[in-house]
């Protein structure tokens, strides 16, 4: 099922984006951050694992200017990541303001053979 999860942060909060269901994988295609307010703000988003142990900063502290994107992803059918089931997706700035995060992805069942691989 592809879908996109979408938020607007206005606070410095750390925030769930989404966790991966239980006995399924999220194929991430494509990740926007928009920056909605006047002046610059940093914004990072994480991959953590079940265990909530950091993974993989798609975007770590980087700085966006007001009324400014950024995008990874896009421009292929293949997907930039592959999240595993209980994984969870985090976003946070670093001033309160007006950013949005989304990411598209495509969820998918996992398949009973591999769910002792990681």
């Amino acid at each position: 099922m592809l879908t996109t999860k979408h938020q607007t942060i206005t606070t410095t909060d750390e925030t769930t984006l989404f966790t991966v269901p239980t006995g399924y994988v999220a194929n991430i295609y494509y990740i926007f951050i928009a920056n909605h307010g006047g002046s610059a703000n940093t914004v990072t988003l994480k991959w953590e694992n079940s265990a909530g142990v950091d993974q993989l900063f798609f975007f770590d502290g980087d700085s966006i200017n007001g009324g400014n994107k950024e995008t990874l992803g896009g421009q292929s059918s293949i997907p930039l990541f592959v999240i595993q089931a209980g994984e969870v997706v985090k976003c946070q700035t670093g001033s309160t303001g007006d950013v949005e995060f989304s990411v598209t992805f495509n969820l998918e069942e996992r398949v009973s053979p591999f769910n002792d691989f990681d």
